[in-house]
């Protein structure tokens, strides 16, 4: 029997038999030990909490299959709930609305329990456990890791509503306009920044003007679909408006954002500016702006601002990942460079701690793997050590998932060949002219005269995250193994 079994299982638990947490990190110190109605009562003043709009959700939607478990601790008899407080509280005054004594909120609740119907029978679906560490990785998880999920932008949220048949006319327009920038002729960065968070609203306000829509030639259905009279035109000043808005600045060097474009004469002004020719100036500005580094990629540089325009430049902190780490000590400092230390506000202190987050998950795979390595082993040969293991097991396992578990060397190779990672390979290189060199991040310890650059250092976690996360995911393989 595995290890998980006996710590969980998985039961419904009857609303009434459920208690809240009361040390729950929501809660100030003096709520420890308060009455289940002091509890709600909490819950129901902080605004923040949204219980009340919480509420009317589930009753709107509470023929649905609960989308989520609840965890459950449970000690000296009592059932307390770890993560699902909010819905817990939710439930408890849908069935019992005297437990507040709130009259706007008993009456809301009221209303709510004759809309659901709900029976005193009705239970909540639990992973429960007697182990209270279990139990607090998922709030974890949950709370400070995000639960692994990718939040979506406005393309997907008005995506979602086209492909559920309730989007309106402008969200299908506006899909769209979306899906003429995926085709045009532009690096993909480019693309993928002008139809983020950051900066789609200002696109969405230029092309969807009524400005724009004559000088581009196109008109929208009832339905919302675009009707296009000349598409290379279209395609042509799309493209130019696309590239001002990743640039912030039109070809005139007037500001292309959402502080100068906020009026609807502001926006003609810069609608009756743009021309077909000046496409083929944005192709030849892309070129003379494209740089190699280091990495072996291709970097935009925009003219405005003259250093990197990716994505990257977006976020505030080194890690974007979420990654389940399972030394207490590492993952603080994971903890710290993925949302505690701002890059551009501390660079020097961020890139010391990638430093030593980098050789601090190499030593912890090298321990639990249990590699043979000389006592005088430098960073640069511990990284090709460790590398050359994960690539091995990384290509062992897709080759086993294939359903070849004793492959020929060559078939092996092949596969490894496909698996190789190359940018982390490239700081065990010796070639001290080399940015992404062990040496580079051993002179943001030691040598007084390198200074990092904020978006480096961003672009040097894409282009190692995807080694982190294989590595650490590799614990979960060990543990497991040794549960067996």
């Amino acid at each position: 029997m595995s290890t998980n079994i006996q710590k969980w299982e998985k039961k419904d638990i009857a609303i009434k038999d459920l208690s809240l947490w009361d040390e729950n990190p929501r809660f100030p110190e003096e709520y420890f030990s308060k009455t289940e109605s002091e509890l709600i009562e909490y819950f129901l003043r902080k605004k923040e909490f949204k219980i009340d709009s919480f509420a009317k959700e589930v009753a709107k939607e509470f023929d649905l299959p609960q989308l989520e478990r609840i965890v459950v601790f449970q000690y000296k008899g009592k059932n307390i709930v770890l993560e699902g407080n909010r819905r817990l509280i939710v439930y408890k005054l849908l069935l019992n609305p005297v437990l507040t004594s709130n009259p706007s909120s008993k009456t809301l609740f009221e209303s709510l329990q004759r809309q659901t119907k709900i029976k005193d029978s009705f239970g909540l679906e639990a992973n429960v456990t007697t182990i209270k560490d279990e139990g607090l990785r998922f709030v974890d998880r949950k709370h400070n890791r995000g639960n692994n999920e990718v939040g979506w932008g406005e393309p997907e949220r008005r995506n979602f509503a086209v492909r559920r048949s309730h989007g309106g006319s402008k969200d299908i327009l506006r899909v769209e306009l979306a899906n003429a920038v995926k085709r045009l002729s532009l690096p993909d960065s480019i693309k993928e920044a002008v139809l983020s968070r950051g900066l789609v609203t200002t696109f969405y306000r230029i092309v969807d003007s009524i400005s724009a829509r004559k000088k581009l030639g196109y008109e929208v259905s009832e339905s919302g679909t675009l009707g296009i009279k000349d598409q290379k035109k279209f395609d042509s000043l799309l493209k130019v408006i696309a590239y001002n808005i990743w640039a912030k600045k039109d070809f005139n060097g007037e500001d292309v954002d959402s502080r100068s474009l906020n009026k609807t004469r502001a926006i003609e002004s810069y609608i009756s500016g743009i021309q077909v020719k000046n496409a083929t100036r944005v192709d030849n500005e892309i070129k003379k702006s494209t740089k190699e580094t280091l990495f072996g990629e291709q970097v935009i540089l925009t003219p405005a601002r003259t250093k990197s325009n990716q994505l990257s430049g977006e976020r505030k902190y080194l890690i974007n990942s979420s990654i389940y780490i399972q030394s207490f000590r590492i993952n603080d400092i994971y903890d710290e460079l993925r949302k505690k230390i701002e890059v551009d506000n501390a660079p020097n202190a961020v890139a010391v701690l990638f430093r030593v987050f980098m050789e601090c998950s190499i030593d912890c795979y090298i321990d639990t793997h249990k590699l043979k390595i000389k006592d005088d082993t430098k960073l640069a040969g511990k990284i090709l050590k460790v590398v050359d293991h994960l690539e091995d097991a990384i290509a062992l396992r897709r080759l086993a998932e294939e359903g070849n578990k004793t492959p020929t060397p060559e078939e092996f190779k092949k596969v490894k060949e496909k698996v190789k990672f190359k940018n982390m390979r490239r700081v065990a290189t010796k070639d001290n002219n080399s940015i992404l060199s062990v040496e580079t991040f051993h002179d943001f310890v030691h040598d007084y005269k390198t200074s990092p650059i904020p978006s480096e250092l961003k672009k040097y976690w894409e282009n190692l995250d995807s080694f982190f996360v294989a590595l650490w995911s590799s614990f979960a393989t060990v543990k497991k193994k040794k549960s067996k």
